[in-house]
């Protein structure tokens, strides 16, 4: 069980280096003309086939660079991947008081004390 979930979080962090990294691996298969196997792994990926795999056979790496040719990856890091931030606070669903709540502790969204909707997020800019 816990090999199935390790192999869950690989796959989801190479689906992410994978996705993050197609407008530079787009560019380096026009450049190297193998334009063909990106799509090839693309496709498959697409299909629920194997980031993990794709990543791989395509030699990217942590920097979001493809060593194609240069080697293999045991798997695939997002360490080179800006750490994902959200600005904002949720407020009234009904849009009837100036409440704002953030989640509690277990991370679920605050809900409306008078409808007992979920109150909606709204996101700001964080300047």
């Amino acid at each position: 069980m816990a090999d199935r979930c390790g192999e869950a979080a690989a796959e989801r962090e190479a689906l992410a280096a994978f996705c993050a990294a197609l407008p530079t691996l787009r560019a380096s298969a026009a450049r190297g003309f193998w334009q063909d196997t990106l799509e090839m792994h693309l496709a498959e990926v697409a299909a629920g086939g194997s980031a993990v795999r794709a990543c791989a056979e395509l030699g990217l790496t942590g920097t979001g660079e493809t060593t194609r040719g240069e080697g293999t990856l045991e798997g695939a890091s997002t360490s080179w991947l800006p750490a994902p931030a959200l600005y904002g606070d949720y407020r009234c669903p009904l849009e009837r008081c100036a409440r704002r709540a953030g989640r509690d502790e277990q991370a679920r969204p605050p809900r409306c004390a008078l409808s007992g909707e979920p109150m909606r997020y709204v996101r700001q800019d964080p300047g």
